[in-house]
């Protein structure tokens, strides 16, 4: 059975669309389909470039056959950002050669109109753009924000005594104490409270009290 991957050839060649974008947002095919996003807080000419960028990719996407006989399998290559190809279907050693040969058009056949339109609206999701055409589906799903409580911080020796106070002090429930500085038998924390505010501590060989922050004049 025939795999089928599509395949954006990012080279720097720029070809226009076989039909004039359209300038209605939510209408078009294929490349000229224009998106409709929401604009809140977008210049239009960023907005302009980006399109024009994703326009440009969606129209590299090639369709290219290869395996045994050049039939059995279809393959994904995308020159110049990235290589997607599935699990144990082409040896790493054909890729630089399949990659090279589809940068200069010698092979793959354009997409249909549907992928190269899913090829754009994933594009502008990756580029931020918030899809409003219910009538299009953006199959890209953008990577997961670190938790804050998953980062790196620095601690101390009175990292768990301060953490301690501030729940006592009704802070936070699960407050998470920062070091952010510390010098001979003293380290100073700083706790974010629940109600955001911050909380800011001094201990001194265990114990811990609220630092008092000096107002200048």
């Amino acid at each position: 059975m025939r795999r089928v991957v599509s395949a954006a050839c990012a080279a720097a060649i720029v070809c226009g669309c076989a039909t004039p974008p359209s300038t209605e947002p939510g209408k078009g095919e294929g490349a000229a389909y224009l998106p409709m996003v929401d604009m809140e807080g977008v210049a239009p000419t960023t907005y302009a470039l980006d399109l024009d960028a994703c326009r440009v990719a969606a129209q590299k996407i090639r369709i290219v056959r290869t395996g045994p006989g050049n039939t059995d399998v279809l393959d994904a290559v995308a020159v110049g950002v990235a290589i997607v190809l599935p699990m144990g279907v082409v040896a790493a050693a054909a890729i630089g050669g399949l990659a090279a040969a589809m940068s200069d058009g010698s092979i793959g056949e354009p997409a249909d109109p549907r992928m190269q339109q899913t090829a754009l609206v994933n594009c502008m999701a990756r580029r931020g753009y918030k899809n409003l055409d219910p009538n299009v589906t953006v199959t890209y799903l953008a990577p997961p924000k670190a938790d804050p409580l998953s980062l790196p911080r620095k601690t101390g020796q009175d990292t768990y005594v301060a953490e301690n106070f501030a729940k006592a002090s009704n802070c936070s429930a699960t407050p998470r104490a920062v070091l952010e500085d510390k010098g001979p038998g003293f380290e100073h924390y700083s706790v974010a409270c629940a109600d955001g505010r911050s909380m800011a501590l001094r201990c001194e060989f265990g114990n811990c009290a609220r630092q008092v922050v000096a107002s200048g004049n």
